[in-house]
């Protein structure tokens, strides 16, 4: 029974280590570079890594794979904001 809950649990964190996956850029020359954010800034690819960043020029890049959204957490779609309404209107002047 206890290698049956050992093995479930191994399971269980493979499970979850899979949903933290990031981007991956492929070079032209073959290499694979993973990465928890990819982002392109100039001529340059940038794959943000925990240890640090890589910058790849856009002429090594062949793909970029990305298997997640890269949308920030906090990003709202314009169509989905809430309305704000608008601010009053500022009366003629001398009038409160």
């Amino acid at each position: 029974m206890r290698g049956i809950l050992v093995l479930a649990a191994a399971l269980a964190w493979v499970v979850v280590a899979t949903e933290a996956r990031g981007d991956m850029v492929y070079l032209t020359d073959g290499q694979g570079v993973w990465g928890k954010d990819v982002y392109e800034e100039g001529d340059s690819v940038v794959v943000e890594r925990p240890g640090g960043s890589l910058r790849f020029p856009k002429g090594q890049v062949n793909r970029i794979e990305r298997t997640r959204s890269s949308l920030p957490p906090f990003y709202t779609p314009p169509e989905a904001a809430p309305a704000t309404p608008p601010a009053p209107a500022a009366g003629p002047a001398g009038t409160p």
